[in-house]
């Protein structure tokens, strides 16, 4: 019989509830007030995230901190002749008063999975469809999700748990030991 050494697998849970929107005042950030995800291109690959910190390009796309290129709705990237732009809460982009592009949102198709790829990007594991009434709130970003107090207080607990588990083993293991010594004793 071979023994295996591989490592079993950890559950992963993702939580994609919305975090609290804080204003930056950088007319690029964008927050998403929903459901959905930002669609950005790198090089040939399509991600998506709820990451919402761009900036305008010398060439006039908008991209993110990691160089990745917004997407319009429906595609194609977003680019932009001036910097002094209105985003409004459905994504209409416009410039000088008049509309140019809009934003989209995008959903997993069918309870579809996102494959994480790292720095809060993920990739389509099925097909994705666009939210029907995207909510975008310019010069606002999202923060994390996550309660820092509810993670300590679970972290805690499981500490806990698992120190009374070593405690019953580490009784279990002396009551086994003075069986077998009074048991060993007798004869």
């Amino acid at each position: 019989m071979q023994e295996s050494n591989t490592v079993p697998d950890i559950a992963e849970r993702r939580d994609f509830i919305q975090g609290k929107l804080i204003s930056s005042g950088n007319p690029f950030d964008l927050a998403i007030n929903g459901d959905g995800f930002f669609q950005v291109r790198a090089g040939e690959q399509l991600l998506y995230t709820r990451q919402g910190q761009f900036r305008r390009a010398e060439n006039g796309t908008i991209v993110s901190a990691q160089g990745h290129v917004l997407q319009q709705a429906g595609g194609g990237d977003l680019v932009l002749e001036d910097a002094a732009v209105t985003i409004l809460d459905d994504g209409a982009v416009l410039e000088d008063g008049r509309p140019v592009a809009r934003i989209g949102l995008s959903v997993p198709a069918g309870g579809a999975a996102l494959d994480a790829v790292g720095e809060s990007h993920f990739a389509a594991g099925g097909a994705m469809e666009e939210v029907a009434e995207p909510s975008i709130r310019q010069g606002m970003l999202e923060s994390s999700n996550v309660s820092m107090g509810d993670e300590m207080v679970t972290t805690m607990a499981a500490m806990r748990q698992a120190e009374g588990g070593a405690r019953l083993v580490q009784v279990y293991d002396e009551l086994m030991g003075r069986a077998l010594t009074t048991l060993g004793g007798g004869r």
